[in-house]
C-alpha cells in the first residue's frame, strides 16, 4: 500500500465500502475534513480523492450538501453503455432500465404544514414497504430549486419520482424536464389538464361543495369566501366546487362576498396578512354569517380577526385542513390514501412495467366543530 498514492488509498477504501454494501446509493460520504482526520492526510489529499471518484461517476458532489454515493442512473442523466455509439439497445432494455435502483425521489415545496408532513410520512412508509428508500428534496417554492432537485436526485440514481410541485400553471418545467429524462413521475396534490402526467389529488371540488352545503344547512345564506389567487389546480378546483354549491343551494351571487388575498401578504409575512384580514373584517363582517377559507392559514387569520372585533359569535367558518381551533369546521384530506396510491402507481410502473396514466381523486371529509 505504501507505493500507492494516499488519495488512491482513500478512493480504494471508499470503493470497498460500497462493494461490501456498507455504503449504498444515496448515502453521504464522510466530508473532506472527516476523511483527513481518519486517514491522517491533508485536506488537499482528500479533496483530490473525492474529485477523482466524482469523475469516475462513483460519487456525486453537491455544493453545500456534501458527497453522496451515486446510483446506477435509471434515466438519461447518465448515458447507458453503448448509447450514442450507434448500437441499438437490447429489446426490453428501456422497460427495465428503472429496475436496478432501490431509491425513490420526492420533491416537496416545504415541510412546514401538517398536510405536507403527513403526506411525507405516508409516502415514506409506503416506499419502505416495497423495500425501497425515499430520498427527499425541498424546493422552497422555487422553480429553479425544483429543477435542480430533479437533477440531484437523478445523479443519485432514483428509480422514480413523487413530485409535489409548486404547480403554478405557467411553471411546469420540472415535469417537462422529467419527461425529457424519461424519469417516471407521479404528481401529488397537483395536475395539469393539458399534460398526460399521472396525478393523485384530494377531491377539492367535492370538499368545497361540502363546506358550502354545511353552512347553508346551518342557516347561513350570506357567505364570504377567502382565497389565495388561482395559481394551480388545487385552488381552481376549490373555487369551482364553491361556485357549484352556491348555485345548487339557490344562493344569489349578490349574497356572496369574495376576497382574494395575495400570497405574499399572508404566506410570507403573517403579521402583514393578519392585519390585512383584520381591516377587511372591520369593513365587511356585517355582510356575511358563514365563511369558507380555501387556505388553512387564511382561516386562522379570519377567526382571530373576528375575535378581535367581537364578530365571531354569530359566524361559522369552514376551512380546508385543520386549523387546530375547536370551533372551526374543516375539510380533511386523506394524506395516507394519497401517499399510498401515489407510491402504488409508481411501483407498479417500476416493478411490473404498468403504464403511468390517469388522474386519481381521493375523497375528503367534513369534520364538524367539537
Amino acid at each position: 500500500m505504501k507505493d500507492i498514492p494516499l488519495y488512491k488509498q482513500i478512493q480504494e477504501a471508499i470503493k470497498t465500502q460500497i462493494s461490501l454494501g456498507n455504503l449504498r446509493p444515496g448515502d453521504r460520504i464522510p466530508s473532506e475534513t472527516d476523511l483527513a482526520a481518519q486517514f491522517h492526510v491533508s485536506l488537499m489529499t482528500t479533496k483530490n480523492a473525492l474529485a477523482g471518484l466524482a469523475e469516475e461517476g462513483i460519487v456525486v458532489r453537491s455544493k453545500g450538501k456534501g458527497t453522496f454515493v451515486a446510483g446506477q442512473a435509471p434515466y438519461k442523466l447518465f448515458s447507458p453503455a453503448g448509447e450514442g455509439s450507434g448500437m441499438m439497445p437490447e429489446p426490453g432494455l428501456r422497460a427495465n432500465r428503472h429496475s436496478s435502483s432501490k431509491l425513490i425521489g420526492m420533491i416537496i415545496p416545504s415541510m412546514r404544514t401538517k398536510v405536507e408532513q403527513r403526506l411525507l410520512d405516508a409516502i415514506e412508509n409506503a416506499v419502505n414497504g416495497y423495500g425501497y428508500t425515499l430520498v427527499i428534496r425541498v424546493s422552497r417554492g422555487s422553480t429553479a430549486k425544483e429543477l435542480q432537485s430533479l437533477e440531484d436526485l437523478g445523479a443519485l440514481g432514483i428509480g422514480g419520482l413523487i413530485l409535489f410541485s409548486i404547480g403554478a400553471w405557467h411553471e411546469r418545467q420540472t415535469v417537462i424536464r422529467a419527461a425529457e429524462l424519461e424519469c417516471p413521475v407521479v404528481l401529488i396534490d397537483r395536475y395539469y389538464n393539458d399534460m398526460p402526467v399521472v396525478s393523485v389529488c384530494s377531491d377539492n371540488k367535492a370538499g368545497a361543495r361540502k363546506a358550502v352545503s354545511y353552512l347553508f344547512r346551518e342557516g347561513h345564506h350570506r357567505l364570504a369566501l377567502l382565497t389565495p389567487p388561482v395559481e394551480h389546480s388545487v385552488m381552481a378546483d376549490r373555487l369551482a366546487g364553491f361556485d357549484s354549491a352556491v348555485t345548487e343551494c339557490g344562493l344569489k351571487p349578490s349574497s356572496v362576498l369574495r376576497y382574494t388575498v395575495p400570497y405574499e401578504r399572508f404566506n410570507v409575512s403573517r403579521k402583514d396578512g393578519a392585519e390585512l384580514i383584520h381591516q377587511w373584517m372591520i369593513m365587511h363582517h356585517d355582510s356575511f354569517s358563514g365563511l369558507v377559507a380555501t387556505d388553512v392559514e387564511l382561516a386562522r387569520m379570519a377567526y382571530h380577526a373576528l375575535k378581535r372585533i367581537n364578530g365571531a359569535a354569530n359566524k361559522q367558518l369552514v376551512a380546508f385542513d385543520d386549523t387546530e381551533i375547536p370551533e372551526v369546521a374543516y375539510i380533511r384530506q386523506n394524506e395516507a390514501a394519497i401517499g399510498a396510491k401515489a407510491v402504488s402507481l409508481l411501483m407498479g410502473h417500476i416493478t411490473r412495467g404498468e403504464q403511468l396514466q390517469g388522474r386519481f381523486v381521493i375523497p375528503t371529509q367534513l369534520i364538524l366543530p367539537s
